[in-house]
């Protein structure tokens, strides 16, 4: 499994643009192939940080997923938006079940 974390804060006064962009780029991958699960939230302790977690099936669908249009427009919109450089970790990692 992939995991991708992420995160980026808005300029002051963008970030209700920033929420509506984050909730169309979550809901549009959670359809693609290979997504597991993807979410953002809002950071409680920075509420204009916006932090992704993404799980896909392996490598090839994450990278399917970058390259789509769509995600790519998402990606060039959210840096405009973002007070500094979006930040994102990428994880190759086996789920641990717990006796």
């Amino acid at each position: 499994m992939i995991i991708v974390t992420g995160h980026a804060i808005a300029r002051e006064g963008s970030d209700e643009e920033m929420q509506k962009l984050a909730v169309e780029h979550v809901l549009r991958s959670r359809a693609e192939p290979g997504c597991i699960s993807h979410a953002v939230s809002r950071d409680v302790e920075h509420p204009r940080r916006f932090v992704f977690v993404e799980r896909w099936t392996d490598m090839a669908a994450l990278q399917m997923h970058f390259r789509v249009e769509a995600s790519q427009h998402f990606a060039k919109a959210m840096a405009q938006l973002s007070d500094g450089q979006p930040e994102m970790a990428i994880y190759q990692a086996d789920a641990i079940k717990l006796a």
